[in-house]
């Protein structure tokens, strides 16, 4: 089913398969600021992970003395969210709540009881997510990841252009700057590399860029970027967020019409990872009975007419 939610500037559609937000249309213009979901680039738009955040050695964890099957970015993304709580903020603020609970599809590869919660919050031109994650197991502390993907439409997408568009960390250097690089079965290995970067110290989106897959920045090296459109001036988004991981991520060997910045409350697995699962890294822990709020994303969109 398809939510949503509207003001003056924006008019956002939320599905409740994944809760995931699939169009974001400026009014004024009609243009589409959202990745659409076309297949032949990559058919999301902007997934909710949990209870992973990328992929697990072996496709797999380890759980008091058990091993268990995950998928990778977890199952949240496959899962029917219901809307509980619609609500108008002020004249032009209005927010949604959906939320999803453990069943028996879940416990068998989750073995707790939870709720989770993500709110969506539009006003004026800034889209935000939260979420909440309640741990409803009796007797025991539940560990999770939890991860935004949003993707944001690059208007300046050509197949023959090089470049279409930048990123800029903000208030950090680039030159200081360093990634992991996900490899062998998408986990991360232990070498740290610097991000290619312009003369101006932009990020350049481009097939080069995204050669190795996703520029993987933790450590919390930042908390917002900027995107740019190819003339590596004219802002189209800022994305703002408090995960310690941030990834930037588009389909390797392929220029697309797209770029996703992913806050993320977790990180897929070191090569070789055979710990338990409250050892992966970044994971999240509730205690029985506690609610853990988290906000995922914030994206202000700078309107324009990006039709020339």
């Amino acid at each position: 089913m398809e939510y949503f939610l509207e003001n003056d500037l924006l008019k956002v559609t939320v599905n409740s398969l994944g809760a995931e937000v699939t169009s974001v249309v400026a009014k004024a213009s009609g243009q589409e600021l959202w990745w659409c979901g076309d297949a032949a680039f990559w058919k999301g738009h902007s997934p909710i992970l949990f209870p992973a955040c990328g992929g697990l050695w072996n496709g797999e964890y380890r759980l008091d003395g058990k091993t268990l099957k995950m998928q990778k970015h977890g199952f949240a993304k496959f899962m029917e969210f219901e809307k509980t709580e619609d609500t108008l903020l002020g004249e032009n603020d209005f927010s949604i709540s959906l939320t999803l609970c453990d069943n028996e599809e879940t416990m068998k590869s989750f073995p707790f009881r939870f709720r989770l919660t993500i709110t969506y919050t539009l006003r004026e031109s800034v889209l935000e997510c939260d979420a909440e994650v309640t741990n409803l197991t009796e007797g025991h502390t539940m560990h999770y990841q939890l991860g935004g993907h949003p993707a944001i439409a690059l208007p300046d997408y050509a197949p023959d252009e090089e470049i279409i568009g930048y990123l800029a960390p903000c208030n950090m250097r680039t030159d200081n700057l360093s990634v992991v690089r996900a490899g062998e079965q998408g986990c991360w290995g232990p070498e740290r590399f610097k991000p290619k970067t312009d003369e101006q110290g932009l990020i350049p989106i481009s097939v080069e860029t995204f050669a190795n897959e996703a520029l993987i920045f933790d450590n919390s090296q930042f908390q917002s970027m900027i995107i740019y459109r190819a003339d590596g001036e004219t802002e189209l988004a800022e994305v703002y967020f408090d995960a310690p991981v941030c990834l930037v991520w588009q389909m390797t060997g392929l220029l697309c019409p797209y770029v996703c910045v992913e806050p993320w409350f977790g990180l897929c697995d070191r090569q070789g990872y055979t710990m338990d699962l409250d050892y992966r890294p970044y994971s999240q822990h509730a205690m029985e009975g506690d609610t853990n709020s988290h906000f995922l994303w914030g994206i202000n969109f700078v309107l324009q007419d990006c039709s020339d």
